[in-house]
């Protein structure tokens, strides 16, 4: 009777589980399974019929100048994003963590952009920087009108635009995250830490950031990802332009994809995109978590 009733609860557990299960591999496991099987073809997205071209996709992907540009423009975007906005995120942390006036309203109104749609803010930011924008606007009215720039428009100046409004949209999240870290190191510590001596750069050296490491796994993890994933802002601002300096591997699978119609390609720059980012996450997570100190 026990072994019976447990074989019910169990059959019961399973139908509960069913549906979101049937979901999960339906929009997870399907599509990139399908995405393998098309990397494999020449497959153009509309027609039945296509043939087996086997690692032939693969191979292109490493020769073609055009992907191996977007790839060097994504991982530059990638890491001045992150160093630069890791020093901005922990540093913004380190002043509202403490109980200054505003601090909560501070907290607030830089946390606002994480919550605000990409390509809407893409979309605001072109108000800003376009020619006839804001800034050179402002920088006419102020007697600077040599400084205005074709900020869209420029192979240099372009990309740096994208990392400064993606520094100022993550900034905020990130800066929760560390200082949620920073409010779980015990006050026994930094009261010791001080008794030390220890104040200013060393204790953050020493003690404050060995102690926040898994702050730093967490926010490094979803940095890494995020940037290398960036699509909204140089989809919306430039369109990967000028000449192909602001062009991501994300924008390139979708050109390929959509408008040169060469999905199985496509599918492999994905494959391809998918295992890099891959490696970089797991090396980062591997290298911060022994980072991690216990207390």
């Amino acid at each position: 009777m026990m072994r019976y009733r447990r074989r019910l609860d169990l059959l019961y557990a399973l139908l509960f589980v069913l549906p979101a299960l049937t979901l999960f591999l339906a929009f997870k496991y399907y599509p990139l399974s399908m995405t393998m099987f098309y990397s494999l073809t020449n497959w153009d997205g509309f027609s039945r019929s296509y043939q087996f071209v086997g690692l032939d996709n693969f191979i292109s992907v490493f020769s073609d100048s055009k992907v191996l540009g977007a790839f060097y423009n994504t991982v530059y975007f990638a890491i001045v994003s992150i160093l630069l906005g890791t020093v901005i995120q922990l540093g913004l942390a380190l002043i509202l963590v403490n109980r200054i006036k505003g601090a909560k309203v501070f907290r607030t109104v830089l946390y606002m952009p994480a919550v605000i749609s990409a390509l809407i803010i893409s979309m605001t930011w072109i108000a800003f920087f376009q020619y006839n924008g804001i800034i050179n606007q402002t920088l006419k009215l102020v007697g600077l009108e040599t400084l205005a720039h074709n900020w869209l428009a420029h192979p240099v100046i372009t990309i740096h635009v994208l990392i400064v409004i993606n520094i100022w949209q993550w900034a905020g999240y990130g800066m929760i995250i560390y200082i949620t870290g920073l409010q779980a190191i015990p006050t026994e510590i930094n009261e010791a830490a001080a008794l030390d001596g220890a104040t200013g750069w060393r204790k953050l050296r020493l003690i404050t950031l060995p102690l926040i490491m898994p702050a730093v796994t967490i926010n490094m993890f979803i940095s890494i990802t995020g940037s290398l994933r960036v699509f909204e802002l140089p989809f919306v601002l430039t369109g990967g332009g000028p000449m192909n300096t602001t062009n991501t591997v994300t924008m390139s699978i979708y050109n390929t994809a959509f408008l040169s119609n060469q999905f199985g390609y496509a599918s492999s720059i994905g494959l391809v995109f998918f295992l890099f980012i891959a490696t970089i996450t797991l090396i980062q997570l591997t290298v911060t978590r022994r980072l991690e100190v216990e207390y």
